[in-house]
């Protein structure tokens, strides 16, 4: 069998065994209840936030929940012998959990405007906004150890990358300095999803997701050699 279908079948086993798949559409009925019980918050901004935290959640969360496991089991330890390309191994957990994004947003999306909604922006956000979070879930789970040390590095990186351009996103503070974080990118990209935005903002968007998943992905393969095909500290 192809590698990357061997690893594939192996991600999506481990998606339903762990109960994530359970979980993200947990969190679609959530949020949509939510909105229902109080419509009042039934706006663009809260739409747009939501298709962001659920890649977040997917894509930081599960990989790095993914990744403990495998270095609990030794699995990473028995690919690193194999012969299977390391671009398969990160490949393999970029569609898997990219896919289960994807079915979690459409869930979200249809029920609240059915299919009259932007889809290229739709997808373009959902798509390179799970790759970036999941390079950069792997980035930080490859130098723990425990699911603790994991949780204080993403509450940290959270409040870093994300929470600054929500003030720009719920028009609190406005400033062109929020557009070097790349949740700016993504918020644009999913704010397209619901109203208009200016074709410049979705070139800068596309353009810079695409740069910090280049850069994720290039810092991912170094961790991955250092932190556990050599295992580094």
């Amino acid at each position: 069998m192809n590698p990357l279908k061997s690893m594939l079948k192996w991600e999506f086993t481990l998606i339903y065994r762990y109960k994530l798949i359970h979980l993200a559409i947990l969190s679609v009925v959530i949020y949509y209840l939510s909105l229902k019980i109080m419509p009042d918050i039934d706006v663009a901004e809260f739409h747009t936030l939501y298709l962001f935290f659920d890649p977040v959640l997917i894509g930081i969360m599960f990989v790095g929940a993914m990744v403990l496991f495998e270095k609990t089991e030794n699995t990473l330890q028995a690919l690193t012998i194999t012969p299977m390309q390391t671009y398969n191994y990160f490949l393999s957990k970029i569609i898997s959990l990219t896919t289960l994004s994807i079915i979690t947003g459409l869930l979200f999306v249809i029920p609240s405007y059915g299919i009259d909604f932007n889809w290229f922006y739709f997808f373009s956000g959902i798509i390179l906004s799970s790759v970036f979070l999941i390079l950069l879930g792997f980035l930080m789970v490859s130098r723990c150890n425990s699911i603790n040390e994991y949780l204080l590095m993403m509450m940290f990186s959270f409040m870093l990358l994300f929470i600054p351009p929500l003030f720009d996103l719920f028009g609190f503070y406005e400033n062109p300095i929020f557009y070097l974080w790349p949740s700016q990118a993504s918020f644009i990209l999913f704010g397209g999803v619901f109203g208009e935005v200016a074709f410049n903002d979705i070139l800068y968007a596309i353009l810079y997701l695409i740069f910090w998943i280049g850069l994720c992905f290039y810092l991912s393969k170094k961790a991955y050699y250092k932190y556990i095909v050599m295992g580094g500290k």
